[in-house]
């Protein structure tokens, strides 16, 4: 991923520009020009081993170079003479000049390679590498359905009617022929809606994790917080919750007999017409939930429903001639009636010129990947959607990578990893955080990633992508090294890497299992994520000197790893800090005292762009507070400060208070501190999330001083739900105030869901 590389070197100069104040101007654009030359392969589809090489070089010496500026504007920037000063920054130049010169030399052999490329009459049919085809999965495309009306009503039937019994309806078929697409529609009907009392879904995957199925049921039923429940009182509050009630439950994608046994305790059968819909590419499974009532297989779509399909997708949107269409049947054609297919296909005609030329190279690469077998057809029809990625497009595909299956992917948290990963190519007239929407967009149209959730407006809040378009993302990460996933014991996963090899791999590292993290330790990672929950002591797991991104939300630690301060190059930071639940269990007086201090020398981090605490949600926020110092406020990088159900205290205002001009999002901010003389350092902040007990929101006369905060989009109140009244009876009465006091660009109000009456 050299292009990515490059990207993140070019931030990370620019960052150094603003730490020291130094003229590196020069080598930036340097550094610009050699990433055009980069753009020249951009539409270059195939494989060429020389090719790939070179690029991995590139990538190698980048981020070599960037850890290089890193350590020595450092030593400029804390330089106490202008003597030592200078030669710091001389050491710099001489250091940055050499490594330029190394890119470039590699930037030239891959230029001749290009030019090569192009003197190519016929390269349309290029190799791409997927020969090895893993076993495929399962489908979390939301888009529309064609095809299937006879069936649709069938199963609706068969669910609102029938035996008053408690049934289990199962939908059996491939990856990719459109089992979650049925299963979601039927969900979503409004005869669905009426006919039950309670409607719920989960998704349970290949490596299934039965919590996470009861706590996806459990949110569609309650908006109560259950996290701190164990499983087995998950599965009790479940199976309360639906008692007396008739539901209908929706089980996608479960593999195995025994998935199916860890979870049907939960749903009892109160005789009242309730039903259950599976969704399972095993007969067995289908079988073993309903014995003696045949499933219903998913068949492959007719040519007619296969054209419907694209043309609806594509054909609609613009206007074209009939030779268009002529090459769009036979493109549809090739898809052989799998819907995933069609529908990633249909993405890259919507996205490439409109030349005819272009149509038929994508109609003739189709035709060169048909093969007998339906489901290696439809991964090489992803390939070719991938390999027509724009360069700086690829890193933000692959990087999905790194989550696990099935996981739900929060935007707000992927597109803040884009950035301190340095993918995003800062575009003149928009903001990074416009830039990654853009790019998350372009990969939606493409039908690369679905939408999950929106907000109200349409902002869209949770992602995620289909298992199939997963397998392509995560062997095409592991062939370039992009990131590699340690996970259970027997994982075959195309991104599990050696020890061996890992222990000198430069690349991101996702974790997924505890022994695994710990026998990752002498990884030289650019970025280290772990999403198990586990409990750790993290001043045993911070051997990652040259880590950028490191991202431990997911897990708990007992209290802030000092460790973490000797991490000079992090640009992100993002911990759950869980202290131990017996200090909540002495006197009131000791759980008042409960505190987690964050040190004054975490200023010292002078790179980081984002910081994400997490503490555990409690009655009174009050009893558990995290004390951020006011040095925090001395951190001229940072972009985002992210808080979730915390009570936030600051210090007084000091003079090294700076005005932080990149400060994008605030999340937690503590209602005594929304004052001018705070919001005054936040001039181009977009995003606020106010935090608090209805006492911090009364000990404050002026709460609505907002007049220095110009661009703000999006204003959020949280409390304690058995505080909404209280708050929206008190402090959201504006006819008490004088309007104009509220100065603030306010495109939008949200108000969390603790703030519903």
């Amino acid at each position: 991923m050299a292009y990515a590389a490059v990207t993140s070197l070019m931030r990370t100069i620019h960052q150094s520009k603003e730490l020291t104040g130094c003229d590196l101007q020069p080598f930036y654009e340097k550094i610009e020009s050699l990433r055009a030359v980069l753009d020249k392969s951009c539409n270059i589809t195939g494989d060429h081993e020389g090719l790939t090489t070179l690029e991995v070089e590139i990538a190698k010496i980048a981020y070599k170079t960037e850890d290089m500026v890193d350590s020595k504007s450092r030593k400029v920037s804390s330089a106490e003479t202008v003597i030592t000063r200078s030669r710091a920054f001389w050491e710099l130049c001489c250091s940055l000049e050499q490594e330029v010169e190394c890119i470039d030399s590699f930037m030239m052999q891959c230029l001749a390679i290009w030019d090569w490329y192009n003197n190519i009459k016929d390269f349309k049919a290029q190799n791409f590498c997927l020969y090895k085809i893993p076993e495929l999965a399962v489908e979390r495309s939301k888009d529309i359905m064609v095809g299937y009306e006879n069936e649709f009503k069938m199963m609706l039937d068969q669910l609102a009617r029938g035996e008053r019994e408690l049934e289990v309806v199962s939908i059996v078929g491939m990856g990719g022929i459109g089992k979650t697409t049925l299963a979601t529609k039927l969900y979503n009907d409004p005869c669905m809606m009426y006919h039950f009392d309670i409607r719920a879904k989960a998704t349970v995957s290949q490596e299934y994790c039965v919590r996470n199925v009861f706590l996806d049921l459990l949110s569609c039923i309650s908006d109560k917080p259950y996290d701190q429940l164990h499983d087995g009182q998950l599965a009790d509050r479940l199976q309360k919750l639906l008692k007396g009630k008739r539901y209908l439950v929706v089980i996608d994608d479960i593999w195995t007999t025994k998935a199916w046994d860890d979870i049907q305790i939960c749903f009892p059968d109160f005789h009242n017409g309730s039903r259950i819909l599976l969704t399972t590419r095993n007969v067995e499974v289908a079988g073993y939930a309903s014995p003696g009532k045949p499933p219903y297989h998913m068949r492959f779509m007719n040519f007619d429903e296969s054209w419907s399909l694209l043309y609806e997708k594509v054909f609609t949107k613009d206007s074209f001639s009939p030779e268009y269409e002529q090459l769009g049947k036979q493109i549809a054609l090739k898809c052989k009636g799998l819907p995933l297919a069609i529908v990633v296909i249909a993405g890259l005609l919507t996205k490439i010129d409109k030349a005819l030329s272009e149509w038929q190279s994508v109609a003739e690469n189709v035709s060169s990947a048909v093969s007998t077998d339906v489901g290696v057809q439809c991964m090489r029809v992803l390939a070719l959607s991938y390999h027509y990625l724009p360069h700086h497009l690829k890193p933000c595909f692959l990087y999905f990578a790194i989550f696990p299956e099935d996981k739900l992917i929060f935007v707000n948290k992927l597109m803040i990893l884009w950035e301190t990963e340095g993918f995003l190519k800062v575009e003149e007239m928009k903001s990074i955080e416009e830039v990654a929407e853009k790019y998350l967009q372009d990969l939606i149209d493409r039908s690369l990633i679905s939408i999950e959730s929106t907000t109200f407006d349409g902002k869209i809040t949770c992602c995620g992508i289909h298992d199939m378009t997963r397998e392509l993302c995560m062997m095409e990460a592991r062939s370039m090294n992009f990131v590699n996933v340690l996970g259970r014991k027997n994982d075959q996963n195309p991104c599990v890497k050696s020890m061996q090899c890992l222990s000198k791999s430069r690349s991101r590292i996702s974790i997924h299992n505890k022994k695994e993290y710990v026998r990752c330790l002498n990884s030289e990672a650019h970025s280290v994520i772990l999403f198990r929950r586990f409990r750790c002591c993290m001043r045993e797991y911070l051997p990652f000197k040259l880590v950028r991104v490191l991202d431990l939300a997911d897990n708990s630690c007992l209290t802030f790893p000092r460790e973490i301060l000797y991490l000079i190059h992090l640009r992100h930071l993002a911990l759950r800090i869980y202290p131990s639940v017996e200090q909540y269990l002495g006197s009131e007086e000791d759980v008042l005292s409960s505190r987690v201090d964050i040190p004054t020398s975490i200023s010292n981090l002078c790179y980081l762009q984002s910081l994400v605490l997490y503490l555990p949600l409690v009655i009174n926020l009050r009893k558990h507070a995290l004390i951020l110092p006011s040095e925090i406020l001395t951190m001229p990088q940072l972009r985002h400060l992210h808080l979730d159900r915390n009570y936030l205290r600051y210090h007084e205002l000091t003079e090294k208070s700076l005005v932080m001009k990149n400060l994008h999002s605030l999340f937690g901010w503590n209602p005594s501190y929304c004052t001018a003389s705070f919001f005054r350092l936040f001039p181009n902040l977009k995003e606020l999330q106010v935090r608090g007990v209805p006492q911090d929101f009364s000990s404050h006369k002026d709460l609505y001083d907002f007049r220095y905060l110009d661009h703000l989009e999006e204003l959020a109140f949280s409390l304690p739900p058995q505080n909404n009244a209280y708050f929206l009876e008190r402090y959201m009465c504006f006819q008490t105030r004088d309007p104009l006091v509220v100065q603030v660009n306010l495109l939008q109000m949200l108000f969390h869901e603790t703030l519903r009456s």
